[in-house]
C-alpha cells in the first residue's frame, strides 16, 4: 500500500559550508548535522571529531573542531579507528552523538570477489550526550553508555528477539546498523538502516535514566516500502525519516514524516528517487532569514566540492 506521494518540500538551492582547504578528507565523509541557533554542528563517519560552524550571510564557516577523545572517556581502539558517527541531534543544552554500532565485511582485495572476514570495531559503539556551554558554544562535559558489556546499546539490541537473528550479519547485508538519531520532546529515537524485518524498517525508542544508562528499547516497525532508515530529524512533534536501501543500491531514496506513536503510518513527503549521490545527513536550520532542511550526501560529486567548501542542498517547505 502506498503511504502517500504528495511532495511537501522542494529543492530551493544550495548552502555553502566552508571547512577550509585543509579539511577535504572530512568534507568528503560528512554524515550528520544539527543546528543550534547560529551554530551548525557536523560529524564525519570516518573521523573522531566534532565540528562547529558559525552562520554567515549565505552559509556557514568552520569556527572550531573538537577531539572527542578529550571529551569522552574510554573510547576503545587506537586513535586511528574511526567512530563511524552516523547521526547527531540536540536538546536544550546538549548534543547527542551516535555511531553505527555495526559489524562490517572486510573490503576485498583487487583480485577478490568477496571476502569472508567480518570485522567489528568497538569504537563504532558510541552513544553519548555532550553538554554545551551556552556562553562559549564549546563542549564541556560528556556522558556515554558503555561500549561493551551488559549496558552497551549493541548488547541491548542483540538481546531483543526481533534483532537477535541479525547479530552476526555485517552492515549493508541486513545486519544491525544505526544511521539515525532524533531527540523529540525529551524522547530518544534511533533509526536502523538494518535490519529490515519482514519488509518493515525499524525506529527504536530508548529509555535512558539519569545516570545515562539504557533501561529499555521499544521498537516501532514502519512501512517504508522495503527501505531502511538512513537518517532521522525532528519536525515539531513528528520525525522526518530519510529512507534508502539497506545495501549499496543507488536508490530509491525518500523522505517520510512519522508521528512516534503506536499505529502511526509514515507519509512520504519528498523523493530523491534514484541518484548517484545518496542522502546522508539532514537537519533544520535558518539561512538568510529563511528556514529549511540542509541535506548532506554520501560520496558527494566533485561539483559539490570546491577545495574545503561543501555545497549542501537546501530543501524548503511548500506553502499552502
Amino acid at each position: 500500500m502506498d503511504t502517500g506521494t504528495m511532495s511537501e518540500f522542494f529543492l530551493a538551492g544550495q548552502v555553502s559550508l566552508d571547512f577550509g582547504t585543509s579539511e577535504q578528507p572530512l568534507v568528503r565523509n560528512l554524515s550528520g548535522c544539527v543546528a543550534t541557533g547560529s551554530l551548525l554542528w557536523t560529524v564525519s563517519d570516518e573521523g573522531r571529531t566534532l565540528e562547529r560552524l558559525t552562520r554567515e550571510v549565505d552559509g556557514y564557516r568552520l569556527s572550531e573542531r573538537f577531539a572527542l577523545d578529550q571529551l569522552i572517556q574510554g573510547i576503545p581502539g587506537s586513535s586511528g579507528d574511526e567512530l563511524d558517527l552516523e547521526s547527531i541531534d540536540a536538546d536544550a543544552s546538549s548534543l547527542w552523538l551516535c555511531g553505527a554500532h555495526c559489524k562490517a565485511r572486510r573490503k576485498p582485495e583487487a583480485n577478490e570477489i568477496l571476502n569472508s572476514e567480518i570485522r567489528e570495531r568497538m569504537s563504532r559503539r558510541l552513544l553519548a550526550r555532550v553538554t554545551i556551554d551556552q556562553s562559549t558554544g564549546r563542549p564541556v562535559t560528556a556522558q556515554s553508555v558503555p561500549f561493551t558489556g551488559d549496558g552497551s546499546l549493541r548488547t541491548v539490541l542483540e538481546a531483543n528477539l526481533f534483532f537477535s537473528p541479525f547479530r552476526e550479519l555485517p552492515t549493508k547485508e541486513n545486519g544491525i546498523d544505526i544511521e539515525g538519531l532524533a531527540v523529540v520532546d525529551g524522547r530518544v529515537f534511533i533509526g536502523l538502516r538494518g535490519p529490515v524485518i519482514g519488509g518493515f524498517a525499524v525506529v527504536a525508542e530508548l529509555t535512558i535514566d539519569s545516570a545515562f544508562r539504557i533501561q529499555a528499547v521499544r521498537p516501532f516497525f514502519l512501512n517504508l516500502q522495503g527501505l531502511g532508515v538512513r537518517e532521522l530529524t525532528w519536525d515539531g512533534a513528528n520525525i522526518l525519516i530519510t529512507a534508502g536501501p539497506v545495501g549499496e543500491a543507488q536508490g530509491p531514496f525518500a523522505l517520510y514524516r512519522w508521528s512516534p506513536e503506536p499505529g502511526s503510518v509514515p507519509r512520504k513527503v519528498y523523493s530523491w528517487g534514484t541518484a548517484i549521490e545518496k542522502p546522508e545527513g539532514l537537519c533544520w536550520c535558518d539561512v538568510g532569514g529563511e528556514r529549511g532542511l540542509l541535506v548532506f550526501y554520501d560520496s558527494p560529486g566533485d561539483t559539490r566540492l570546491q577545495g574545503g567548501v561543501y555545497s549542501a542542498d537546501w530543501l524548503k517547505r511548500l506553502q499552502g
